[in-house]
């Protein structure tokens, strides 16, 4: 991996590996959801009710959402994987890139997990509005984005933490070679 001109090996956590796995099952539960819709769906067209129109109740929408679920899956890895740019106001040094790359990775995961988990709830609520199901309000529509923008701010303050550290050890090290001098 590389931040910058840094080139480091990458150490993958245990917290990325559970994310991962997280997000893996995220994406079986969205096809799931997909499924089951679909076979209520087939079930209510094979009733054969000659009073209503069938022809609305159609699941192939659904797939919409597991496209979007592996779109999300397929552009966290190319961000998690990708080489990094040196920010201008963090102080990173061969030190402390790879804690850099890693706090990253693991904030692109944690979103990318409740991205997948936000998608499979829209997919449920659409696929129950598709069969007229009686569902009402789900608050992780509510509560899922306000996580998200909890994990990035937080993923920011522990980069400028390790960046304030790096800076801190500089400072000590400058000080030590003037006394030494």
């Amino acid at each position: 991996m590389k931040v910058g001109e840094i080139t480091f090996r990458r150490r993958y956590s245990a917290a990325q590996i559970v994310v991962d796995l997280a997000s893996v099952a995220g994406l079986v539960y969205l096809a799931y959801i997909i499924y089951a819709c679909a076979l209520d769906i087939e079930r209510l067209k094979s009733l054969n009710r000659t009073d209503a129109d069938m022809s609305m109740f159609d699941w192939k929408p659904l797939i919409i959402w597991a496209v979007l679920g592996l779109a999300v899956f397929a552009v966290s890895f190319v961000l998690i994987f990708r080489n990094k740019k040196i920010p201008e106001k963090l102080c990173i040094t061969q030190n402390n890139a790879a804690k850099y790359c890693n706090i990253i990775d693991t904030g692109v995961s944690c979103v990318r997990l409740l991205m997948i988990l936000f998608i499979s709830e829209i997919c449920y609520l659409h696929g129950a509005a598709i069969r007229m199901a009686n569902v009402g309000f789900s608050m992780q529509l509510v509560i899922m984005p306000v996580i998200m923008i909890c994990v990035i701010i937080l993923t920011k303050m522990r980069l400028e933490a390790i960046s304030d550290t790096e800076r801190d050890n500089m400072q000590e090290n400058r000080k030590k070679e003037i006394i030494e001098d």
